[in-house]
């Protein structure tokens, strides 16, 4: 009743509680709209971004932006310096398309408090294909829900973290503040698409590229463009007919049945696996692996994501993967 009584006792009490209720339906339906991405832009799910050789073809004759010619030469010089070791932050690893599409994880990838062994997450082994690393606990930073010009730019966190860099550039002060940390050992905080608007509110100067210059006005409207095409990418470079026929010799050499040609392949595969190999004499820039495979030369290979454990000798072939082309 005492409450009653002061509420009918201020004037104009009933058109302040209606302004202030409206004022909370508002920023309800604000935030929603800020967070609530499948609502706006539809589920995610990954999409298919290799392009095929005629439909790349029709891309350039149209002028669109290239990724091998004019994207990844920007990543390169401004985004692998950092985002190009095993333990990039998040573990997003630019220095590869294959690394870009797979985006980030909240999980360290050297943890000091940690005493059982992580499932490991080497890029292009413990995973094949972008949903495989999505139930890995890796989230997108690529759109990956409706395809359309909005959607592929602000549902893709690259894109928003360009942006927020750019409406945030570094202080002119000749020492940054401390806000930023550098430490081997800081805590490192990378959101989500999901997570990024109350990310920008609290860490408005963290854009990317992190405590550095942003992009040039060039190179961030031609990461732009391209993001807001899709993040189309070309088809891989055909291996080189030279090198195929090289890779057809040692293949068939390193899966001979005689118990010196197996121990053989074996002592070679344990030295040279973590290794790039190059036939001297043939295109400069096509490298391979050599890999355990569990299928047999001529077929496609499905590489055995080895840590430890060593396979049985009838499940293992050893092949040779192509991982860079003289493009």
């Amino acid at each position: 009743m005492k409450l009653k009584a002061i509420w009918c006792e201020f004037p104009g009490w009933r058109r302040c509680l209606t302004v202030a209720l409206a004022v909370l339906a508002v920023a309800g339906c604000i935030e929603a709209y800020r967070t609530d991405y499948d609502s706006r832009y539809g589920p995610p799910a990954p999409r298919e971004r290799r392009l095929s050789e005629a439909a790349y073809l029709a891309q350039l004759a149209a002028g669109k932006v290239s990724y091998a010619r004019d994207v990844q030469p920007i990543l390169d010089s401004r985004c692998v310096v950092c985002h190009g070791c095993y333990d990039a932050p998040r573990q997003l690893k630019l220095e590869s398309f294959e690394g870009l599409e797979r985006g980030g994880s909240k999980t360290p990838v050297y943890d000091t408090t940690r005493i059982q062994p992580a499932p490991p997450t080497r890029l292009f082994i413990d995973a094949d294909g972008v949903q495989a690393w999505r139930s890995k606990g890796f989230f997108p930073v690529l759109n990956e829900r409706r395809d359309s010009s909005e959607a592929n730019l602000l549902g893709s966190l690259l894109y928003r973290m360009l942006e927020l860099k750019k409406e945030h550039p570094l202080p002119t002060s000749s020492v940054l503040p401390d806000t930023f940390d550098f430490g081997l050992d800081r805590k490192l905080n990378c959101p989500a698409i999901e997570e990024f608007d109350d990310f920008a509110d609290d860490h408005p100067e963290w854009g990317m590229p992190y405590g550095f210059p942003g992009l040039s006005g060039r190179e961030h409207d031609t990461l732009v463009s391209w993001l807001r095409q899709g993040g189309f990418v070309p088809p891989p470079d055909p291996v080189s007919p030279e090198a195929g026929s090289a890779v057809a010799r040692w293949e068939a050499f390193l899966n001979g049945s005689s118990p010196k040609e197996r121990l053989f392949a074996r002592y070679v595969y344990e030295h040279l696996f973590i290794g790039n190999l190059h036939f001297r004499g043939l295109a400069p820039r096509e490298f391979f692996r050599l890999v355990r495979s569990r299928t047999p030369p001529g077929e496609p290979i499905r590489e055995i994501a080895t840590t430890l454990r060593i396979p049985a000798q009838r499940d293992r072939r050893f092949r040779l993967i192509v991982t860079a082309h003289a493009g």
